[in-house]
Formats: structure tokens, C-alpha cells, sequence
């Protein structure tokens, strides 16, 4: 475990930020650090994007940051039609938009990419199942102009997450929050914990903004069904440390055996599906708000359902 993640674990995620905050107050006011405004990138924000066969929900979630981003810089490692998608939505909405192809299983590889590719300032780290909210990207538009050009940010929100199905929420964690806008300087860079890509910011450049109110939604598991069972176990499998020692194949089929008694992973994956949501937490629009205006017009064109 590194340094930061145990200073973190100790501290807190307050006071991890009082702490990263105070250091680079130090650092910017005594010189120690280039300013934000040496770095060669244009005023503005680059949406990274990184998709593997997201046809589900790319286009919602392309078009809820239309008016927050200047560019969107996709890596892309799809099998299915997610690409096609993607160009298409560029052309009818006049995207500024490039997209690089990489075989898919190297994520840090492929943010890495991103941020190099990114022509902007200011990186919106945007997968293709988040959806902003209507009023996000004025928001955070508004947010940056009133910041100091000269500092670097890391700015965190929560997104709202549904699992299962559009209704439903984990209730062991009902909201997710990171840095999902940031600041670009050369001294970034992306390592991998565990299965986990990590954004590794120096404390002495990067200052905290703590956005409590959630701005966004991540569907988080509202994806085929067959596909969330495998990540589920991929996740088991890399826990269990068998990742050496087997396929993901066959973990998932000697699983579904012994688990749902039956060989078909359709079938299987349905059930898996049904008993989850059975343990989920009902969505309550009085606590997090209604949905984003173009994911429920986006439901109801593709798939005839009111949400």
C-alpha cells in the first residue's frame, strides 16, 4: 500500500484535503511550483473518455457534457458498434471529437493516452455511462471561470449510482465521488492498484475543490446482464488470486454451476441480475432528484419505457 493511501485511510477524506490543500498553498505562495498558465495546453475542457462496448449509454452520456466540453478524446477498445455510435453523434451534433483504437485490458495505457491526446486546459474524466444533470455543465463552467488560472485543481463531486436496473441502488453505496474534472500538468500520471486505474496528483501542485452536491449519475450496473456477471466475477476471480491460474471463462462457467446449477450464462446472468436488485434500495427521486431530462427522453425513444 502506498503513502498516500495510508495517510488517507488515517486521515480521512476531510482532512486528507485540509492536508493537500495546506501543502499547496505553501508551495504555489513560496514559487516552488510553475503555474497552471506554463502548461501548453488551450483554455478550455477535454472530455476523456475511455469505451469498451458501451452502445448502452454512450450517446446520453456524450450529449449531457455537449455544453460543458470543447473536445472529447475517446480511447476506444469496443468489439460492438459503440464506435460507430460515437462517429455518428459527432457528425450530427458537430462533436470536436478524435478517436484512437487500443486493444482492450490496459486502462491505465489507454488514460495515459487520453491526457496526452487532450488539447485543453481543464480534463473531464467522463466514462460512458455517466450522465450529467441538466444544470452541471453551467455549473462547472461557472466554477472555473471564478477559480485562480494559476493553480491546479482537483475537483470532486458525487455521482448518484444505479445498479440493476434504472430504479435501483446499492445501499452500501449509493454515491461515488472522486476528481472528475482536473487541472493538466505534465507531473500527472496514472498507475494501477489492485484492478483499479489510480490518477497519482502531486499534493504539492493540486488543490481540492469539494463539490457536496451530486452533479451526475453513474449507471453503473444497468448494462447487459451477461456482462455485469462477468465483471462480477472477474472482480471474485482477481480477489481470490486466480487470475493466473485459470480463464475468466472458465471461473464464470464453474461458478455458474455450482452457484445457479446450470451451464447456460444467459440464464444465468438474469438470475444473478433478479437477486441483486432484491437486496438494492429502491431509487427515491425525494433524496437524490429526478433523472436527467435526456436520459428519460433517451429511455423512453430507445426502449418505450417512463422512468
Amino acid at each position: 500500500m502506498s503513502y498516500r493511501r495510508i495517510i488517507r485511510r488515517m486521515l480521512g477524506r476531510a482532512l486528507t484535503f485540509k492536508l493537500r490543500n495546506l501543502i499547496s498553498e505553501i508551495s504555489y505562495r513560496m514559487g516552488f511550483i510553475p503555474p497552471a498558465t506554463s502548461v501548453s495546453k488551450k483554455e478550455g475542457i477535454s472530455a476523456m473518455v475511455c469505451t469498451m462496448n458501451e452502445k448502452e449509454w454512450v450517446e446520453p452520456s456524450i450529449l449531457s457534457v455537449k455544453d460543458l466540453v470543447d473536445e472529447y478524446v475517446i480511447i476506444d477498445s469496443s468489439t460492438d458498434c459503440t464506435p460507430q455510435i460515437i462517429e455518428n453523434l459527432a457528425k450530427e451534433h458537430g462533436l470536436n471529437l478524435k478517436m484512437e483504437r487500443m486493444p482492450p485490458g490496459d486502462m491505465v495505457k489507454a488514460r495515459t493516452l487520453a491526457l496526452k491526446l487532450a488539447e485543453y486546459k481543464w480534463i473531464l474524466c467522463w466514462d460512458a455511462d455517466f450522465i450529467a444533470k441538466e444544470e452541471t455543465p453551467k455549473y462547472l463552467r461557472e466554477l472555473i471561470e471564478g477559480l485562480d488560472p494559476k493553480r491546479y485543481y482537483l475537483v470532486y463531486w458525487p455521482h448518484i449510482c444505479l445498479d440493476g436496473d434504472l430504479f435501483h441502488q446499492n445501499p452500501r453505496s449509493k454515491l461515488h465521488t472522486e476528481h472528475w474534472l482536473f487541472t493538466y500538468s505534465p507531473k500527472l500520471k496514472y498507475i494501477k492498484i489492485k484492478h483499479f486505474e489510480v490518477l497519482v496528483a502531486p499534493i504539492t501542485y493540486y488543490k481540492v475543490v469539494h463539490i457536496k452536491k451530486p452533479l451526475s449519475f453513474h449507471l453503473r450496473t444497468v448494462k447487459d446482464p451477461v456482462r455485469v456477471l462477468y465483471k462480477y466475477f472477474q472482480y471474485v476471480m482477481v480477489k481470490e488470486g486466480l487470475e493466473e491460474k485459470m480463464s475468466l471463462e472458465e471461473y464464470v462457467k464453474t461458478k455458474i454451476k455450482e452457484i445457479y446449477g446450470t451451464t447456460d450464462i444467459k440464464e444465468a446472468a438474469n438470475i444473478f441480475i433478479k437477486e441483486r436488485i432484491k437486496t438494492f434500495d429502491k431509487y427515491d427521486k425525494k433524496i437524490f432528484g429526478d433523472y436527467p431530462k435526456i436520459l428519460k427522453e433517451y429511455v423512453k425513444a430507445k426502449y418505450q419505457q417512463e422512468i
